[in-house]
């Protein structure tokens, strides 16, 4: 039962949250309810004693409520549980694929919809078929965001929409049309996030609270989207109904943007995490995306660590000729200084452009050959290669020869500054100075300008410029903040050609000083003077940086 769970993505929801989403939702005895998958019943049960303090009879209170799951198992046990409780069963609750099963009109729609990414649901080509003539979602959107397009077609204009939903979408790059589909579809009332994960490790979680817009053709003039953080699901706790204005007073931080404001390419979170820096940030003309001044790439991915990875003590390292080694800027736990040089790393890396007929009586062909004559496990199977070279990923890397990616690395280069894909508690933007190859776990960072190099780095190196990378970021389950290329693009930056030569000297020397010092006051000193910000200000930015990483530290623990 729980791998069967596991696999089609269910979680079952606190109470407390499923009692807010369904109060919020349902306003009206005679509403009629719709739960597209209903697990063992949290939702079902909440409707039901919800309609029942709302005035209808039990049978009125069972016949209103529709709902679906795809688990036989999970169906019957929550009908066992109705006869128990209320004398019968949900009629109109039934073991049956959403995809393929019509409802009648609803009020409400409420649930926890299953959280399985797109490569891992069954039939997802017919699934995603339903919707391509109305939907341009990416081949990467989750199974919940088709859950939810289907169970809307059943939702009256003027219904209430009360889900708890994955918050991948609100800053994937999939998440736009699922953005755009909301605001074209729906008053957005609300999007509740959580500090805590509300489902352990599975899922970072976020409440949509939505009303079915009547006219879909203009946006609305005057709706505002409250964007509330609640340190934990403990917000909902009392005895009396809460409504968005109550939560929004014990959130940890909260804000009211106009729906007419938000677009589908925004990073929607950013106004759940620092929504205070965020405002002053996005309405000045002191910042652009990173993307103005840099180019970020993912490093090199080599396909055979165990290959091309040398460590300091193999004895490959002693034997191989220097001339095919290079250093490599592994991890970014072994560059938390600001600066790389190529004695600094422990680490080198295979560099051979050369043909094997080149390589006669060296160390290296040895090496090669040594691989190609080796035996290698699949991953995840029992079955082997019989060589490196006749590894499925090295060959479609179409190297050639296959050990050579001399060219995939050289593409990288210079990469000026070295960005960390994955951040937990401490952060650095490395200059790369000796331009060292950059492994796949760094944003190789290739500067446009040379001139704003150092000023570029201390500002990526002050306060500000990590609290705006980590909102560029999405935290995941282990409190690790994750960045791609894509999302480092939008890094929020000073724009360094708003300012004057002199300025840019002192974001450089600031710099110099902070490579001596590794003292980052001496960077938010500079960042903040050329910028103007008030004490006031620099306040809040701290505030909301020590927000960010204690936000992930407790999605780590």
């Amino acid at each position: 039962m729980a791998s069967e769970r596991k696999q089609h993505g269910q979680t079952y929801t606190p109470e407390p949250v499923s009692s807010f989403l369904v109060e919020w939702a349902v306003r009206d005895s005679g509403d009629t309810v719709l739960e597209p998958s209903v697990g063992e019943g949290r939702f079902v049960f909440d409707a039901y004693d919800r309609l029942r303090d709302l005035g209808a009879s039990q049978d009125a209170a069972r016949e209103q409520i529709y709902g679906t799951d795809i688990d036989d198992e999970a169906v019957e046990i929550l009908q066992s549980s109705a006869r128990e409780s209320t004398g019968a069963e949900f009629s109109n609750v039934g073991v049956q694929n959403i995809f393929e099963t019509d409802f009648p009109e609803a009020t409400a729609l409420v649930g926890n919809p299953p959280y399985v990414i797109r490569h891992r649901f069954e039939n997802a080509e017919d699934t995603i078929e339903q919707f391509a003539d109305r939907y341009d979602f990416s081949d990467q959107s989750d199974l919940y965001v088709y859950f939810l397009l289907r169970a809307a077609e059943f939702l009256a204009p003027g219904g209430k929409m009360a889900m708890i939903v994955s918050n991948s979408w609100m800053k994937r790059k999939y998440g736009e049309e699922f953005k755009r589909f909301l605001l074209n579809e729906f008053y957005v009332h609300g999007l509740l996030g959580f500090r805590e994960r509300v489902f352990g490790d599975l899922v970072n979680s976020v409440c949509i609270l939505a009303e079915r817009r009547e006219n879909t053709i203009r946006m609305p003039a005057t709706n505002d989207v409250r964007f509330v953080q609640a340190d934990s699901t403990d917000i909902f706790n009392g005895d009396d109904e809460k409504t968005l204005d109550d939560l929004t007073d014990a959130a940890v931080q909260a804000a009211q943007v106009p729906q007419r404001a938000l677009e589908p390419e925004d990073y929607w979170d950013i106004w759940l995490r620092a929504p205070d820096v965020f405002e002053a940030i996005k309405g000045s003309d002191d910042f652009v995306p990173l993307a103005e001044f840099a180019t970020p790439m993912i490093g090199v991915q080599t396909l055979a660590k165990d290959f091309y990875i040398i460590e300091e003590g193999d004895p490959a390292r002693d034997d191989i000729e220097d001339e095919y080694l290079r250093p490599i800027a592994y991890s970014s736990r072994d560059h938390q200084t600001p600066v790389v040089r190529a004695e600094d790393c422990p680490y080198r890396v295979f560099w051979c452009p050369k043909a094997k007929e080149e390589l006669e009586d060296t160390a290296a062909l040895e090496y090669i050959e040594a691989a190609e004559n080796r035996t290698v496990e699949k991953r995840y199977s029992d079955e082997t290669y019989d060589g490196l070279h006749n590894k499925t990923r090295i060959r479609s890397a179409s190297r050639d020869p296959w050990y050579d990616m001399t060219s995939e690395a050289e593409s990288r280069l210079p990469s000026e500054i070295l960005l960390p894909r994955r951040v937990y508690e401490n952060y650095t933007a490395v200059w790369n100075a000796d331009a060292v190859v950059p492994n796949e776990n760094f944003l190789a960072t290739t500067v446009k300008d040379l001139r704003h190099l150092k000023p570029l780095l201390a500002y990526l190196n002050s306060h500000l410029g990590e609290l705006n990378l980590r909102l560029a970021g999405q935290v995941y389950g282990g409190g690790v903040c994750d960045l791609n290329v894509s999302s480092s693009k939008t890094i929020q930056t000073i724009d360094l050609e708003a300012h004057s030569d002199a300025e840019l000297e002192t974001l450089a020397e600031a710099f110099d000083e902070f490579m001596a010092s590794e003292d980052r006051d001496v960077l938010d000193e500079a960042v903040y003077t050329v910028l103007g910000f008030s004490n006031v200000e620099r306040k809040e930015i701290q505030e909301a940086l020590d927000l960010a990483i204690e936000d992930s530290l407790s999605k780590g623990n």
